[in-house]
């Protein structure tokens, strides 16, 4: 009776299991080495599952953190704002109420600078370099006092600012100014003034006046500086106040210090080495915690956006569409966790940034403690399994001689027939195709040997087709390489060499034949006649339909062109193409004809690129205005239009199909037909044509580089030459 390997295995497997249970050492060995490893691997999953989720969770609730914590501040902030615009308006519509209402106010007169000192919150008058020049007229003075009762509103407001360097300030279009400051490190001492500002100030020409009077409306406005103290950097809100007649009168306006604002900002920072900045909606960072390095303000860094940074740049375009969020970013060369959020009302965007090692420190923390606990755990499991072990081995020594002296008896039943089936498959390897295996088991051997067999037998009928196939592949390159000579032949080699004109093409085809063609004829002998013609497609298709529009082209010119005309040979050309023309196959074709005399050159362009003409006298290049009728070959009955110009001598035309223009670079970038004429325009056009059709060809090939040939190359020149030359 023949039994399978499976069965034969089964035997082994029970005769051992028989043989460990009766040896109970040898069945506690087995059943520790199971518990041992069942134990280490779930120890070792569920320190990593614990670890990664602790990670995990630490790092989700501290990016939660960032997020709230940046948002908090956008509305903080955004709040200020709000009331700084609540603030501006109301000093606006004040100051509308006494510009309108002159009589219902006393005349108050205010401080002076340039003559006496001024302190935190105290209203102080300047004047325009007008009054400085032109002297102080009733009419400015007067309105100068009733302006003064604002004292009442600035004063206030500036207060409401003193904890920050500020400004709350009436500039008029008559150029006097009204301004209550706050320098919080000043208290009880004169605030500075340089003597420009007495002299040259002119509200007029500040940042927040400009704002305000294009704006029309209340408007925040970008950093700009202090006028007299340039280490401060402003930002101010200003709005437009209106006199009795509707005018605008002047702005109004509140401003902070941007140091103020970053030691707000800076509070919000998280970690060491931590920043927050805010960024306009043109994309610049106007405010940062930061003293140095990319994200620092006013450091004339431009446009996040424009940033070489990818995460940085994707940042700052999301901040500036008003989006919140947390982005990965990297910073000078340091990994950040950006938090964002908008400021809605102003318009621009706040943001915090940490360090990804500070974020992630606590998290890594956990995780190193689950593993440790799950390393210890292991040691000790291992000590224990050791010790087990020893015991173990001394009940096993018997056991194992007994099962080693059956084992090796039953594997070499086993293995002889393996072998058999190892030498036969070696033997077939070697080339001995006509081997046949004879293995008799009954098992899954012998099916393997059956199978081996069959495939033998399958690969020497494989071997003997791919002999015959390979032989075809060899007869058809052969013919191949006929139909390339053939070609090649139709076309035009031999080059006129006359006074009066000169003419040379070349013609490369993408694959062994091509469909593009030229061809230049005389049709009388005045009458010079060419042909630059692209069949659509390639290979050999496009060869046999590029032999049969040559020819009826020729034919057509050559028979009727003195009677009909040149559209009338295109046209009985087309409708000769069009019969019995089921592949639907077209050329396009520039056909033209030259008279050598006069110069005078008539051509039909059928769908074709435009040629590229060089004027002599211009010593300048451009394409040809040529109109493009409807290609050849699709269509019967379709009128033709011809065309005329007049050629000098020297001048020369230059004739291509899309295989130049369309030549793909390795990054499938084309040629382009500008690169062509400003290649035609910027090479010696005079020089012989043999090197002007090389040096052209020499450019395509620089823009094609390692790239495959895409398309027929076909290039074509003809010069109409002096006589004398």
């Amino acid at each position: 009776m023949k039994w399978n390997i499976q069965k034969r295995l089964l035997v082994l497997v029970m005769a051992a299991g028989i043989l460990s249970f009766l040896a109970m050492s040898g069945l506690s060995f087995y059943g520790l080495s199971i518990v041992r490893n069942e134990m280490r691997d779930m120890g070792d999953e569920l320190g990593k599952a614990g670890a990664n989720f602790t990670q995990n969770l630490v790092m989700h609730h501290l990016k939660k953190t960032l997020g709230e914590l940046a948002r908090a501040r956008a509305e903080f902030i955004d709040h200020e704002t709000n009331l700084m615009l609540a603030d501006v308006k109301v000093l606006a519509d004040m100051m509308t109420k006494i510009a309108s209402n002159p009589n219902d106010y006393k005349p108050v007169k205010l401080l002076n600078p340039q003559f006496e000192p001024v302190l935190n919150t105290q209203a102080y008058l300047t004047y325009g370099p007008e009054v400085k020049r032109d002297g102080l007229t009733a009419e400015i003075d007067y309105e100068t006092k009733i302006a003064g009762n604002i004292q009442t509103l600035l004063m206030p407001l500036a207060k409401s600012f003193d904890d920050f360097k500020s400004s709350c300030y009436v500039g008029s279009r008559h150029g006097w100014f009204i301004c209550c400051s706050v320098f919080p490190d000043m208290e009880g001492k004169p605030l500075p003034f340089e003597e420009s500002e007495f002299f040259d100030y002119d509200p007029r020409e500040r940042p927040w006046y400009k704002a305000a009077i294009a704006a029309k409306k209340p408007v925040f406005t970008d950093l700009y500086a202090h006028a007299n103290i340039s280490k401060y950097q402003l930002i101010g809100c200003s709005a437009p106040y209106y006199d009795a007649s509707g005018e605008i009168a002047g702005v109004v306006g509140i401003d902070v210090s941007n140091t103020d604002i970053y030691r707000v900002i800076e509070e919000t920072t998280v970690g060491d080495n931590g920043f927050s900045f805010v960024l306009n909606n043109q994309g610049e960072v106007i405010f940062s915690s930061r003293t140095e390095g990319r994200l620092v303000a006013a450091a004339g860094h431009g446009d996040l956006r424009k940033t070489k940074g990818e995460s940085l740049a994707y940042a700052a375009e999301q901040m500036v569409k008003g989006k919140s969020g947390i982005l990965p970013v990297t910073v000078d060369g340091e990994e950040y966790f950006l938090a964002f959020a908008p400021m809605e009302s102003i318009g621009w965007s706040f943001a915090t940034l940490t360090l990804r090692k500070d974020i992630t420190a606590t998290a890594e923390r956990s995780r190193n403690y689950f593993l440790e606990q799950v390393e210890n755990f292991r040691a000790r499991l291992q000590e224990e399994y050791l010790l087990m072990t020893f015991v173990a081995a001394l009940l096993l020594a018997g056991m194992l001689y007994l099962l080693f002296a059956a084992s090796k008896k039953l594997s070499a039943r086993l293995v002889r027939p393996i072998n058999e089936l190892s030498d036969g498959v070696r033997e077939i390897s070697s080339g001995n195709l006509d081997k046949r295996l004879d293995i008799q088991t009954g098992d899954e051997i012998e099916h393997l040997a059956i199978c081996f067999n069959e495939m033998t037998h399958e690969l020497k009928a494989y071997m003997e087709n791919l002999t015959k196939v390979t032989a075809e592949k060899e007869r058809i390159a052969t013919e191949l390489d006929v139909a390339t000579e053939i070609q090649s032949g139709m076309l035009p080699k031999d080059f006129p060499a006359r006074k009066d004109f000169e003419l040379l093409a070349t013609m490369t085809p993408a694959k062994e034949v091509g469909g593009d063609f030229y061809d230049f004829y005389f049709l009388d002998e005045k009458h010079l006649a060419i042909t630059v013609a692209d069949v659509s497609g390639k290979g050999i298709p496009a060869a046999l339909f590029m032999v049969i529009s040559k020819t009826v082209l020729k034919n057509f010119a050559v028979s009727t062109h003195n009677r009909k005309g040149l559209a009338e040979v295109v046209a009985a050309a087309n409708d000769k193409l069009c019969a019995n023309n089921e592949a639907m196959m077209f050329v396009t074709a520039f056909v033209g004809v030259l008279d050598l005399d006069t110069g005078e050159f008539t051509f039909v362009n059928a769908g074709h690129n435009p040629p590229v003409i060089y004027r002599a006298e211009e010593n300048h290049c451009d394409f040809l205005d040529v109109r493009k009728n409807f290609v050849l070959g699709p269509m019967d009955e379709i009128p033709f239009v011809e065309q005329k110009i007049f050629l000098k001598r020297g001048d020369l035309l230059f004739l291509y199909t899309d295989g130049v223009t369309e030549a793909l670079n390795e990054a499938e970038e084309e040629y382009l037909p500008d690169r062509l004429i400003s290649f035609m325009n910027s090479t010696d056009c005079a020089a012989d044509l043999q090197t002007l059709l090389k040096n052209i060809r020499a450019d395509v090939a620089a823009h094609v580089g390692a790239a495959e040939q895409s398309d027929d190359i076909t290039m074509f020149a003809l010069r109409f030459k002096n006589e004398t030359t």
